[in-house]
This record gives structure tokens, sequence and C-alpha cells, in this order.
């Protein structure tokens, strides 16, 4: 029996196959609600994103050729270090338990500056990845879900290194995005997120140009610049993105699942070391407003340390904890 692989309606289906049994034709999934296939606004995204492949990955394979062929110190890497480990802040604490949950409350100028904090993340949109995430949640690892390794784009089934691919970087790169009218709800009024939004490649410039540049300054000299832009701008701006991504790829897919949640969320010991916390994935799908994913000593959740900071010093309030001795749900 052949089977032909198309882009067919069920009507076109039955068409192709009338008077030939032994021919079958795969057949896409209906439009998934709360998705824009195609259009204006998707090749603006891929073009966006294009240009963060070719600058970011491209500064980070020069950066390579730097290190092999260059001397590199103290400063270059301590740079790496603190940029990192702010950029996965910004991703974790901004972005995520922040500004997708309200996992706590905070004033308008820690909004401007997690929020901006976020984008030095340069891992792209505030406004559209809390629209992707609040996708992600509502469609967890089922047809929908923007960045699952078990469905593409488009609802079609995915296994193995073809669905960890997707929910790694794929997803960023295909011909979908999230209907803000559905999941954008509040975003485009919201002035924090639209200034954010609106800057965004302003503070993408800042991250891999100007902060590289002004601590090679402060701790070395101008001859420390060109080194210090490549490894903590370039190579430290993909080294975060991917330690990022890890959570939509090994979090759905590697570890261990404590908690019932209805989705294939993990609790990855590696995630977790390296996006500071967040690998603690199932945890998180388990009760999605806690502030802190890491739930005991065993658990360690750098991010969450730097919100029980916060709180001492005032800066925020109304921190989420986990309930305890009551049965966890999504």
């Amino acid at each position: 029996m052949a089977t032909v692989h198309s882009s067919v309606s069920g009507d076109d289906a039955a068409a192709l196959t009338e008077g030939n049994p032994e021919v079958t034709v795969a057949v896409d999934p209906p439009p998934l609600f709360g998705v824009h296939y195609g259009g204006p606004a998707v090749k603006a995204k891929n073009a966006e994103v294009g240009f963060y492949i070719v600058t970011k990955q491209g500064g980070a394979f020069i950066a390579l050729w730097w290190i092999a062929t260059q001397h590199t110190g103290w400063i270059e890497w301590s740079g790496f270090l603190t940029f990192y480990a702010l950029g996965l802040l910004g991703a974790d604490l901004s972005f995520h338990r922040y500004f997708s949950h309200s996992a706590f409350k905070t004033s308008k100028v820690m909004r401007y500056a997690l929020g901006i904090l976020m984008q030095l993340a340069s891992i792209g949109s505030l406004r559209t990845f809390v629209a992707d995430h609040r996708r992600h949640h509502a469609c967890t690892d089922r047809p929908g879900d923007p960045h699952s390794p078990y469905f593409d784009g488009h609802g079609r089934p995915l296994t193995g290194w073809k669905g960890l691919r997707h929910a790694h970087y794929g997803w960023a790169l295909d011909d979908t995005i999230s209907d803000l009218d559905v999941y954008g709800k509040g975003l485009r009024e919201d002035a924090v997120i639209s200034f954010c939004h609106d800057t965004r490649v302003l503070w993408y410039v800042v991250s891999a140009l100007v902060l590289p540049a002004l601590w090679a300054c402060a701790f070395g000299g101008l001859v420390y610049i060109p080194g210090t832009i490549l490894i903590a701008g370039f190579l430290r701006m993909a080294a975060t993105l991917h330690g990022f991504a890890l959570i939509n790829s090994l979090g759905h897919y590697k570890g261990s699942k404590p908690y019932e949640t209805g989705d294939e969320s993990r609790n990855n010991w590696i995630v977790a070391i390296v996006a500071l916390g967040e690998g603690w994935h199932n945890n998180h799908h388990a009760q999605p407003r806690v502030a802190f994913h890491g739930l005991s000593w065993r658990q360690p959740d750098p991010t969450g340390w730097v919100i029980l900071l916060f709180e001492r010093l005032g800066l925020i309030w109304d921190v989420q904890r986990p309930k305890r001795g009551v049965a966890l749900t999504r």
C-alpha cells in the first residue's frame, strides 16, 4: 500500500483515494485555535529570528576561534559568567516567573527594571514570549503547544531527535505565531511590556556590545574589548539561549515526574543547574504560579534565592509559595 504525504483537506484526500483503495493520504490536522499561519507577521518573526541566529550564533563561532588562537583570561570569562547569570535571571525570574505567571508583585520601577533585564537576555520579545508561554500552558504537550517535543506548530506528531530539535529551537523558525487576541490579552495595553517590545533591538545591542565593552574597560583596558565582546557578549548570549531552550526540550523529555500534571514536564538536574533552577519543571507545571521551582534543599533554585533576597529588601511582595498538604494540579 502506498502512502501519499500531502497538505490536503479531508475532502481532497477523499478525492485522491476514490477508486484506489491501495493509496492512503496523510491529512494535515485542522488549523489550531489561537494560532496564525503564514502571512506578514510570520515573515517578520522569522526575519528577526534569522537576524539573531546570524549575529548571535555567528559571533559565538568567531568567539570559539578567538579562544583557540588568542590568550583569554579572567576578564573575558568573569564577564561571561556574570552576564550569563544575569541573562538567565532575565529569562527565568523576569519573563517566566513574574511577567508570565505573576509569581509576585512589585513596583512600576521594578517592572521596568525586570523587563529590561529580560530583554538583555537577548532571547526575543518579552511580549511575544509571554503570549507563547500562555499558549504553552494552555496546550502543554498537546496540539497547540508552540514548543513541545511531541507536536509541531501544526499539531502533527513528532518523536525522538526531530521532536527535541523542534522544542529546542525549531519552533522559533516555523510558519506559526501565537494569536495575541487569544493569548496576548492585556499585553499590548501594558506600558512596560510594550516599551520592552518596542526597544528590544536596542537592548540586544547593549547586551552584545556595550556591556561587554564597559566590562573590559573597567577591569582591563581597551585592548580587552574585542575578546570580551566575543566571549562575554556573543558566546554568552548563545549559551544563555541554549541553556534556556533546554527547559522546552529536555525539560519535557527526560527526568523524574513526581507529580501527575497531565503533560510530559520533568524534573531534570542538568537543566536545573544550567538554567539556574528552572529545571525543576514538573514542580512548576504542578503549581505554575509558585515563585520557587525547587521545593526542597535537594533541589537548588538560584532564581528562587534571588526572589527571596528581593523580598527581604522590600523590592517585591505577595510572593506565591507552594501549597503544602494538598494535591498538586496544573
